[in-house]
């Protein structure tokens, strides 16, 4: 269980810095368009690190399609996180996100049969309650409204992202080796995201040809274009990327999915600290404490 702890923490840390550069060519270049590149630039990585090492590639009909549906939730997972990050504020999206740890502990239950000690049950409704606090904003007059909707899309990632870190450990809790668990789950998540992609993009040129503004503009909205000289970044994101996922397949494999899940989300703290330090962001005393709370809630679900 050690080796495997050791590489949720690994992934805690390169979630955390990507967090902060997902923010940055989520705005410069639009949500889908970054997804996708992203996505794909981790995918062709994870691919050569597998045939550099030698994996042998056998899996199964119902293990392809349980990973089909997997990768579903998680190219969900990623849009969501990817247009959470764009809205920001990234110092109160980043915890929110972290809160995957402690729902993937109640999927790893429903899913797994993994049990859970009472401390860490109560560490779940104590970080949910402080993701709350930290997406609302009290204005004078005791008005209460959302920061903005990042936290809102945030939340729909935890949900479905949850949902497919749990999944993931049953194909390798049955034998399939966690590198190909990842990648082929991967693959269902490129293509459908980048389906989506398609799909906007030609609705959206089609209403802009006819004068009329797209809802959906937003998810392709982007200030520059995607060169050589400034494509770095996204190269950059997707190598992160699939370190993490990579080092995370590894820690499923030698420790439960609970505790897996809740170690690899608590480097959300890098990206709340650099939000504050990069993005001069300012978080009024009721975001500060539902920060707060967050961090004491997944503490408890990790040490309990």
């Amino acid at each position: 269980m050690l080796i495997g702890a050791v590489f949720g923490l690994i992934t805690a840390v390169t979630l955390g810095v990507n967090n902060l550069l997902t923010a940055v060519v989520a705005r410069r270049f639009g949500v889908l368009r970054s997804t996708t590149v992203t996505l794909t630039i981790a995918f062709v990585v994870m691919i050569a690190w597998a045939v550099a090492i030698g994996v042998p590639f056998e899996i199964t009909r119902d293990q392809i399609i349980l990973l089909g549906l997997l990768g579903g939730a998680a190219a969900t997972s990623f849009l969501g996180s990817y247009m959470a990050l764009r809205l920001g504020p990234v110092s109160v999206v980043s915890p929110i996100s972290a809160l995957s740890g402690a729902i993937t502990v109640l999927y790893s239950y429903w899913l797994l049969a993994e049990r859970p000690t009472a401390v860490q049950w109560i560490g779940i409704p104590i970080a949910a309650a402080g993701a709350v606090l930290a997406s609302l904003v009290i204005e004078k007059g005791a008005k209460i409204r959302l920061v903005t909707w990042g936290p809102v899309f945030a939340m729909i990632a935890v949900l479905v992202g949850s949902l497919s870190n749990a999944g993931l450990k049953i194909p390798i809790r049955d034998g399939l080796d966690s590198n190909w668990t990842i990648i082929t789950q991967r693959f269902y998540t490129v293509a459908y995201v980048a389906l989506i992609f398609v799909i906007i993009a030609r609705i959206t040129q089609n209403r802009n040809r006819e004068g009329k503004a797209s809802r959906l503009e937003d998810w392709d909205k982007r200030q520059s274009k995607i060169t050589w000289r400034n494509g770095w970044l996204l190269g950059l994101v997707g190598v992160i990327d699939a370190i993490s996922f990579v080092t995370f397949g590894y820690g499923l494999a030698h420790a439960p999915a609970w505790l897996i899940g809740l170690l690899s989300q608590s480097g959300r703290v890098i990206a709340v600290i650099g939000g504050v330090i990069f993005f001069h962001e300012r978080l009024h005393h009721l975001q500060w404490t539902g920060v707060g709370l967050v961090a004491v809630g997944l503490v408890m679900s990790i040490a309990g």
